[in-house]
């Protein structure tokens, strides 16, 4: 008798909560020293620290992070809705996942000139 199992078939089947995965992005956007150019209700617009403009938006179910006529960073996946709030010194981000789940985090940036 022979036993045999595929490796694809043991696909992790526990998914981040939607929480962690907000402030694993919002950590990683502060981390990376990008400053706040202007918020709007369904993006945000930053300058890395070469000064390129990048926004940070929801685009086919991903929150990602892109430039100008470069890449996108892929922040997270299964995104359906990101609402931004700008409470004067930091950003209250709301995303919405593809399963009608929310959660809320806080952005803290420094503010840079040239608001777009």
């Amino acid at each position: 008798m022979t036993i045999q199992f595929s490796l694809s078939l043991l696909k992790p089947q526990i998914q981040t909560p939607l929480d962690i995965t907000l402030r694993a992005v919002t950590h990683q956007i502060e981390v990376q020293k990008y400053t706040l150019v202007s918020a709007h209700t369904d993006h945000v617009i930053l300058k890395n620290n070469e000064e390129k403009l990048m926004k940070l938006t929801v685009y086919k179910n991903r929150l990602q992070i892109s430039a100008v006529g470069a890449g996108q960073v892929i922040m997270a996946q299964n995104i359906s809705q990101l609402t931004v709030f700008d409470r004067t010194t930091y950003l209250e981000l709301e995303v919405v996942n593809c399963q009608g789940q929310k959660a809320s985090g806080l952005l803290y940036l420094k503010k840079g000139g040239n608001r777009v």
